[in-house]
């Protein structure tokens, strides 16, 4: 009798070919010993081929699919997935192979209960019926589940539903996408070298390969290979996607009645009401607050160096406003859902877990806000698993999904931990007093809710999703009084995050993400883009790492790399770069230049700190913030509001005019394009003054 440490809890791909009954050529597979690499060849090959000559031509494949698979186009990505999604059988043959392997440890299950008399599970009213199997003596030897072709059917079809969703939040769609056109251009390249030979494939340009490539696989007679090549590439993938499914299920810890509700046996309780969640912001440039208590709180998290216990002994950083030095901004940390502010010894570990994800999820929570009809005032709700896409792990292998999850919640929970103070000094009153507001509050209020299946604790162990509402802190509505009315101001002050940014991995490129949030915070005021090096750098690194760099000859080549490598990250990513004359070719980044005769009397890392550049955002961003229109200051004197107040219709009219998108109206005056288009709907009228502004940018008459 096999136990619990049978293979049954594996996926065998080989033996499935053998298992499963199916209408195709039998292909078997090589596996190259020194490598490890596998691949399915037709049996009919190994015939006439030897598997040394079989070998060798799996080497060279991998060899150009590695290649193909790291240069392909976007846009071939994209269509392909399409295809996979809409047209193909890809859900519909994983279902099938997890269903057969999934049946087969049932059956494995039940025959386990029996041997080792486990009779109580047998005996569980939810578990679907069985048939026992006895032998002469009428004593039962093995248990089988009663089910039928139809059957068999239902429980492909609910596994197909069940693990849609898993396809999108993994990023499944895109990779099979991937393997299959790498697989293809490896298929046509050796197709045109046959046709054409070695040698002509080999000096055509990128854009005559591509074109031979459409014409291969979509046109003409040569492009019969695509019907025999698509099924193995599909079934390929499918494989890959059920073992690593396999391998997510744990199999080995799974009951009998746990492998029962996977297939659908069990029927599920009827499921909460799953919150309505913003859809994913698919702008590159995506407008976000960057006034002082954002600046500031993204710094807190970043610079965890500049942490203190201040004279009370709480955990404390202070941002001193760049405008008005009587201005600043002070944090504190305190529990999840409390308001006690909390001292030095209880926050340090809370301060700890602030890092690069905390930032992430920050710019993420603000740019969401900017997206509502009225920002700061309303709550949202978004999906973890859209909050994974944004931050490019989707595409990560390294983590299953629910840990994915479960990071995102705990960050979320973090965020929560984060209070503001504003000390802002608005001017003197009447009296000679002076006006000032100091609000003290969250900045965002967060409620984490994971759906998934509850363990004998009663907790969520694997989520299969996580919804997290959003609150802008109620800190931001005490900006509204009267003392506080230039800091609400302050409040809508935006500049734009380009999306790429949240993808960047702070652990092979951590000093171009800090780089890159640095700019993006900076860019609204500081839009010329010109900077000292040391400049940007005393701003994002401890002053400890540049004394080092200054100091030690060693640890200043490191930083000379790292920075070299951050501005080649951000080149990739299209920002703008330009060198000032103080930044001598031989000192930029990838440079061969030679370098000066007198070069090795130069202290390399100080010339660097020196050294003056120009960095811009990648474009629409530079265009974007030069559109913008600052609001004028208030004059004592107020106009009387016009008889008439502005319409929707005029306010399109006036926009359509100018030839602008209701997105750059928007942009240009600090609002949503939602509540643009409610404006032009008649949905929500215009304050006073946003009317005013309307008026003046677009040109509508009083």
């Amino acid at each position: 009798m096999k136990d619990k440490s049978d293979d049954i809890f594996e996926f065998d791909s080989a033996s499935f070919w053998k298992d499963i009954p199916h209408e195709r050529v039998d292909y078997v597979s090589v596996t190259n010993q020194d490598t490890g690499e596998v691949v399915l060849v037709p049996a009919e090959q190994l015939k006439t081929t030897s598997q040394e000559q079989i070998i060798e031509e799996v080497d060279r494949f991998h060899q150009r699919y590695k290649f193909f698979r790291k240069n392909l186009e976007p846009e071939q990505i994209n269509k392909t997935v399409s295809w996979l999604r809409t047209e193909s059988n890809l859900l519909r043959l994983v279902a099938g192979q997890l269903a057969f392997h999934l049946l087969k440890l049932y059956n494995h299950l039940l025959s386990f209960s029996l041997q080792t008399k486990q009779y109580s599970q047998l005996l569980d009213p939810e578990l679907p019926p069985f048939i026992s199997i006895f032998d002469r003596e009428g004593n039962p030897t093995d248990i089988r589940l009663n089910i039928d072709e139809e059957g068999i059917e239902e429980v492909v079809s609910y596994l197909e539903k069940s693990f849609e969703p898993g396809f999108e939040i993994s990023g499944s769609w895109e990779e099979c996408a991937k393997d299959i056109l790498a697989d293809l251009s490896v298929e046509a390249t050796e197709r045109m070298e046959k046709d054409l030979g070695p040698k002509f494939v080999e000096e055509m340009s990128a854009s005559s390969w591509t074109e031979a490539f459409n014409r291969y696989v979509s046109t003409g007679k040569k492009s019969g290979f695509l019907k025999a090549r698509l099924p193995v590439l599909l079934q390929n993938s499918a494989q890959e996607i059920v073992r690593l499914l396999i391998k997510e299920l744990d199999l080995q810890s799974l009951s009998l009645k746990d492998v029962a509700k996977i297939l659908g046996f069990i029927p599920e309780p009827p499921a909460r009401t799953v919150p309505v969640t913003e859809p994913k912001l698919t702008d590159n440039a995506l407008p976000i607050p960057t006034s002082s208590a954002i600046v500031s709180s993204i710094i807190a998290q970043i610079r965890k160096d500049l942490w203190y216990p201040d004279l009370n002994g709480i955990a404390c950083f202070k941002h001193q406003a760049k405008g008005n030095p009587n201005n600043y901004i002070e944090h504190y940390i305190t529990n999840f859902g409390d308001i006690e502010i909390l001292p030095w010894e209880q926050a340090e570990q809370i301060i700890d877990k602030f890092g690069f994800n905390t930032v992430k999820l920050h710019l993420i929570f603000a740019a969401h806000t900017m997206n509502q009809p009225i920002p700061w005032e309303s709550k949202f709700s978004l999906k973890a698993s859209d909050v994974a896409k944004y931050l490019g792990w989707d595409k990560r292998t390294d983590l299953p999904i629910h840990e994915k999850l479960d990071e995102i919640a705990k960050t979320a929970f973090i965020l929560d931990c984060l209070l503001v103070k504003s000390v802002w000094v608005e001017g003197r009153n009447k009296k000679g007093g002076v006006d000032a507001s100091t609000p003290t509050g969250r900045m965002w209020s967060v409620v984490v809710d994971p759906r998934g299946q509850l363990n004998l604790e009663g907790k969520i162990e694997k989520p299969e999703e996580v919804y997290i509402t959003v609150q802008p802190g109620l800190i931001f509505q005490s900006f509204l009084n009267k003392a506080g009315s230039r800091l609400k101001e302050a409040l809508y002050q935006f500049g734009y995050l380009a999306q790429d940014i949240l993808r960047i991995d702070p652990y092979h490129d951590e000093l171009a993400l800090r780089l890159a949030i640095h700019l993006t915070l900076d860019s609204r005021i500081h839009t010329t883009g010109k900077y000292r090096v040391a400049t940007l750098l005393e701003v994002i690194l401890p002053h400890t790492v540049i004394d080092a760099a200054r100091s030690d000859k060693r640890k200043g080549y490191d930083l000379k790399q790292r920075w070299d490598n951050a501005l080649k990250l951000l080149l990739k990513l299209k920002w703008q770069i330009q060198f000032d004359e103080s930044y001598p070719e031989w000192l930029q980044p990838g440079s061969k230049a030679p370098k000066p005769e007198d070069w090795r009397k130069i202290k390399i890392i100080e010339r660097l700190l020196t050294a003056k550049l120009i960095i811009n955002p990648p474009e629409p961003i530079p265009e974007l913030l030069k559109a913008k229109v600052e609001p004028k200051p208030k004059t004592l004197k107020q106009k009387t509001a016009t008889a008439t107040r502005l319409t929707g219709d005029q306010i399109r009219k006036a926009r359509e005019a100018k030839g602008w998108t209701q997105r750059k109206l928007a942009g240009t005056i600090g609002v949503t394009q939602t509540l643009v288009g409610y404006w032009e709907k008649g949905k929500r009228t215009p304050s006073s003054d946003m009317e005013a502004k309307l008026r003046e940018l677009l040109g509508i008459a009083d």
